[in-house]
């Protein structure tokens, strides 16, 4: 029979070896919870970097959406402004050629055209007919196109040439200027010289 000292023994290396495996046991869960602990705390760390990162590329992708906006909105200001340039251009050459052509004998025939059409379509008592100040030495002959008692008055509005009717009492006002028959083109002008801003 063993004694009381190996008893005591026996029982000690028992609770030694017990509190051991208690101890080890403890020990693998500290290291557990750490182990997790550092993954959630890594995640964490990691869902956070790929939320600032997200942020970021949002902001530089507004900042780079804004920029090209606003880089296209003044390149088309630009170009609008450019267009209105060449518009202008090309309708200030065209309306020197329109006074170079008023100095023609076509012009003077033109004009008599003119008055032909607009008289047949206003003969009435009354009439209004408005010509160009330097037009004004060929009232004598478009009158003759109009009924009686018409009145032939220079326009300073009409700049280059053409002829307008008015007769107040009829309600009539036609206007057959080069000067509204140009400005009529410009529309047409904006659709079709290749010159649209899309």
């Amino acid at each position: 029979m063993a004694t009381i000292e190996e008893r005591f023994g026996m029982i000690e290396r028992s609770v030694l070896e017990q509190a051991g495996a208690e101890a080890q046991k403890l020990l693998d869960q500290a290291w557990e919870y750490k182990d997790a602990a550092m993954k959630k705390a890594e995640s964490d760390v990691l869902q956070e970097l790929y939320s600032r990162i997200q942020d970021e590329v949002a902001d530089i992708h507004t900042s780079a959406t804004r920029s090209v906006s606003q880089k296209e909105s003044k390149e088309r200001q630009d170009l609008l402004l450019r267009r209105e340039e060449i518009t202008r251009a090309v309708f200030e050459q065209v309306r020197r050629r329109l006074l170079e052509f008023t100095h023609t004998p076509a012009y003077h025939q033109l004009m008599e055209e003119i008055a032909g059409e607009l008289g047949a379509r206003c003969p009435l008592e009354g009439t209004v007919v408005m010509v160009r100040r330097e037009d004004y030495h060929l009232a004598a002959k478009i009158g003759g196109h109009f009924g009686k008692n018409v009145r032939i008055l220079a326009d300073e509005a009409i700049k280059i040439g053409g002829i307008k009717v008015m007769n107040q009492s009829s309600g009539i006002f036609m206007d057959e200027t080069l000067d509204s028959r140009l400005e009529d083109q410009k529309p047409w002008f904006y659709s079709n010289s290749g010159l649209t801003i899309t």
